[in-house]
């Protein structure tokens, strides 16, 4: 399968999660937020790659998202890790989701994947369907842009305060 945008998206993420450090001054909700968004992704990320591994093996995957909204999971990896820990963390588990899909053959973007999605608070939210190609586009142009922005903004907002200073 085409990687391209997966690729830069996973790029634009690690660039402004390593801008970010433990030192960086952010506020209580920034710096909880940024560890959440880093174990939510390297979670996830593991989930992704069991699902590719099961489309590449011929078989329907089903993507329950619980363990990474589990707010007891993301907990206890957020204080078992230090931040720089945790971009390692996001940059391991996307690389190999990453070379999972580039081995991906482009006819497999139609295979059907179930979906258990599960809220921020780990109430489970809804069931459906959608197909492999279009799990891996919205990983690539809205679920991790969406963090990569969040994040990069505040980056901008931790120099921004600095300057002031």
């Amino acid at each position: 399968m085409h990687t391209n945008a997966l690729a830069h998206a996973y790029g634009d993420l690690l660039k402004a999660a390593s801008a970010l450090t433990s030192a960086t001054p952010l506020d209580e909700r920034e710096r909880a937020d940024t560890d959440w968004t880093l174990v939510h992704v390297a979670l996830s990320d593991r989930l992704l790659a069991t699902a590719a591994r099961d489309v590449l093996a011929g078989t329907s995957p089903l993507v329950d998202n619980s363990p990474a909204m589990d707010p007891a999971a993301l907990s206890s990896l957020i204080t078992s890790t230090t931040h720089e820990g945790r971009v390692d963390l996001v940059r391991r588990n996307g690389a190999e989701f990453l070379g999972l899909v580039r081995r991906t053959p482009e006819e497999a973007a139609a295979v059907p994947v179930r979906l258990r999605v599960f809220g921020r608070d780990g109430r489970h939210v809804a069931d459906g369907e959608t197909t492999w190609g279009e799990l891996v586009r919205l990983r690539a142009e809205e679920h991790l842009p969406g963090h990569a922005a969040r994040l990069a903004g505040y980056v901008a907002a931790a120099r921004n305060r600095s300057t002031r200073s």
